[in-house]
Formats: C-alpha cells, structure tokens, sequence
C-alpha cells in the first residue's frame, strides 16, 4: 500500500485561517540541516512486510483513519515507534506528519514529524518535498519574533525552503507552482527575519507573482521595505495595503499599515486612496507615492511662502502715492477707474532729473524702497520756459509741481515704458525766463 505522493500539497490547501493563527508553541530549532541538502534515495525496489500480518493491518488502519486526522495521526505514531524497521516507516511518518498539518494545535508536532521524515533513512524525494513543504508553510505561523532561538530557526526554514526549491524538478509540473510560492514566502520570511532585507523584499516579490491573491508574502515585503536601513515607505505601505485588501479581516494587517502610515504620513489623510490603489493594483502604479510628514510640512510651508511671495507680488502701494498711482494704471483691470480719480488733479511730486529743457522737464519719480532709478516715468511741461542760466541738471533732485493730464501706453501694456505727463507745470526753485524787451 502507497500513500499519495501529493498529500501534502492537499492538506496545505485545505487549511482555512492559517494566517491568522500563531496556536502552538514554536519547535526547537532542528539540527538535522546540514550545510547541503541531503541527497533523495531511490524508490525502494521490493517493500515488504518484515512483521507478517499484524504490520500490514496497523499500517491500513493508519491509513484507513483519513476522516479523523488525530486518531490517524496517532495510530501513523504508533506504527512508526512499533515497527523502526518497516519498509513503510517512512510512508507512516509522511502520514503522520499530513494528519497532524490538519490539527491546528498539533501543527508544531507536524514540523518536528517532518524533520524525522526528513533524517530517515532511505527517504525519496517524493517523501523529501512534502516534508520540506510542511516545514515551510507552518514554521512562519508558529516562529515568535522575540523567539531566543530565532537566528536558529531562521536558518533552518531556509533550509527547508531551499532544498525543496532544489526538488521541484520532481513534482508534477500541474502542482510546481504551489509548492514554489510555499518555499519561496517561506524563504522570504526566513531573510526578512535575518534582516536581509533586500533579498527578503526580492524573493518575496517573486512569491507575490506566483500566488497574488496570498497576503503574506506582501505583508512580510511591506514590514522589511519599511524596516531596512533605508527604508521604502511609499512601496512598503503600498504592500501593507494590499496585505490588508487581501485579508480584510485579519485585524494585524489592518492595525500595523495604520500604525506605519499615521507615523509616517502624520495622519490617516489619504490612507482611503491607498488602499484603493493596493485594491486595483498588485504593485504601486507609476507614480505612487505616500508623503511623510516632513514632506507635507514642507510643501505646506513652500505653498504659503509662495503665496506670500504672490501677494507682495500682487499688493498695490497706497493709492495716495505716486508709486500707487502708477501701479494701478499699469493693470488693466484699474486703469479706467483710477484714470477718473487722477485726470485733472495737480501733484507735487519730487525725483531726479533724467532730462531737461525750455519747456519741459522729465523726472524718475521712485516707485519702490530706495532711490530712484534712471529711468523717466514722469514729464512736466512747463507753464512758462525755464532761465536758460539757472536751470536743473540731469541727474539732481528736483521737486516739480503740475496737473496731470495723460499717460502712456494707454491702455496699459507691460511692454511699452510707463509715462505720466503733466501740464501748467514748474520746477521748484527755479524761475522761468525774464520775457524779452519789447
């Protein structure tokens, strides 16, 4: 009698809520890996039963007890302690291992079960890979962060991971891909815990794409990219996210992306949009990004210094002032309005000569903090012509006196030079010419 070479591979699938349940104490760490995997014996040529009739109906009441996984798991327990030396010792200890995998109180037991399996004599790589497999799918559930002998037990689950990675050449190739996304989490799980994080996030991203409906995979990816010395927090949150979309009602998910985002991101602003990226994506789409903190403090404070910067920008001087006037004709949207409240008024003005003549003078009247720059934006005919002996220089601060009564460009443009012209003006200080003798 045989038992089914992938009888693992159904009972890992039949498990429900694994995830979700860390139950039994972890097993002591294993000393049976060695620093290669051990080699698969060949299928045994001849089996027999050494101890007659009674071997063979202890072994076929193990098996026949499928239905009640404990009571099968004991009788597969007692054949093995009955009879060391059956040729079928290594098939009741695979039966026992896969009975107790159903149990989730005995599911430490199937790990130390599969290790036996494992160190038997004579065991095939059809018994090698569930066992490998058994090791890998429930040590990650039942190993405790601050397990003392983590280190131990990590290099163990790596073993077990990658010596049955070694075998999947071996499995029908309908079943590789579920016993490659097992070993590969389990692997991934095993270099986070050992804090290579950057393999971790590398094979667990592998582990994601053979199996994205899994949750554990991204979870663990999401912890190491948020936990490594340089940490990826727009990816690692994104995983976290999914871990959680996947499993919503695993609370730990949920409660640790909250806690890394509001840590992160200052709040839970924003989180909704993530999890909808994480529901419609199975990686970050282009673009992704989460925002710490310090980034949004820092936008926040860049946006009112520009804002600020726009409104002095934008703020006009005192409507009394020159510098107030000439600001408000120079925008189109003020320029007919303030043109009604200027035209015809008269205005003492003071600023530096930039040109002078007879009849006219042009002045740099300033319009910001400072002096006055070169440039005229004020001209002033003058109401009688000036002494051609006692009259202003270019570049010497003048006061003029006038009425106003047009400027340019009108309408206002940006591109043209701004001037403001005055009539029945003078010059403070200086006379007008003595008229001619008649």
């Amino acid at each position: 009698m045989k038992l089914s070479t992938t009888s693992a591979v159904v009972v890992l699938l039949g498990f429900s809520g694994w995830a979700a349940v860390p139950a039994a104490p972890a097993p002591a760490a294993s000393a049976y890996f060695q620093a290669s995997c051990p080699t698969p014996a060949a299928p045994p040529a001849k089996m027999g039963w050494k101890h007659g009739i009674a071997e063979y109906n202890d072994f076929n009441a193990a098996a026949k007890a499928g239905a009640n996984p404990s009571q099968q798991a004991q009788l597969a327990a007692t054949f093995v302690q009955k009879y060391p030396d059956s040729d079928y010792k290594n098939q009741a200890l695979q039966m026992e291992m896969a009975a107790q995998a159903k149990i989730p109180s005995q599911q430490a037991a199937a790990v130390k079960t599969a290790e036996k399996l494992i160190q038997s004599p004579g065991v095939t790589a059809a018994q090698l890979m569930p066992a490998y497999t058994i090791v890998a799918f429930l040590d990650p559930t039942l190993v405790q962060a601050n397990d003392p002998n983590l280190a131990s037990k990590m290099a163990t689950l790596t073993q077990a991971a990658t010596c049955g990675r070694q075998l999947l050449a071996s499995v029908p190739a309908a079943q590789r891909p579920t016993y490659d996304g097992i070993l590969t989490k389990a692997l991934g799980f095993a270099q986070y815990n050992s804090k290579d994080y950057s393999e971790a996030v590398a094979t667990l991203t592998r582990a994601a794409k053979l199996d994205p409906r899994d949750p554990l995979p991204f979870y663990w990816m999401g912890i190491a990219l948020v936990t490594q010395p340089s940490p990826d927090y727009s990816a690692g949150i994104f995983n976290l996210a999914k871990a959680s979309v996947l499993a919503p009602t695993t609370e730990a998910f949920s409660s640790y992306l909250n806690t890394v985002y509001t840590k992160y991101h200052g709040s839970t602003e924003g989180l909704s949009q993530v999890t909808a990226a994480a529901q419609a994506n199975d990686t970050p789409p282009a673009g992704f990004t989460v925002l710490s903190k310090v980034d949004l403090e820092n936008a926040a404070a860049m946006a009112k210094y520009k804002a600020e910067v726009e409104a002095a920008k934008n703020a006009l001087p005192d409507p009394n002032s020159f510098a107030g006037i000439v600001a408000r004709l120079k925008r189109a949207d003020l320029a007919a309005g303030e043109w009604k409240q200027v035209k015809g008024q008269g205005y003492e003005l003071k600023g530096v000569a930039t040109s002078v003549a007879t009849k006219a003078v042009e002045v740099a009247i300033p319009t910001t903090t400072g002096a006055a720059g070169t440039v005229p934006n004020l001209r002033v005919l003058l109401a009688a012509p000036l002494s051609p002996t006692k009259r202003p220089k270019v570049g010497q601060t003048i006061t003029v006196k006038g009425v106003v009564i047009a400027f340019r460009p009108n309408p206002p443009n940006a591109n043209e030079p701004f001037l403001i012209t005055m009539n029945e003006g003078s010059v403070e200080g200086y006379l007008p010419a003595a008229p001619k003798a008649q």
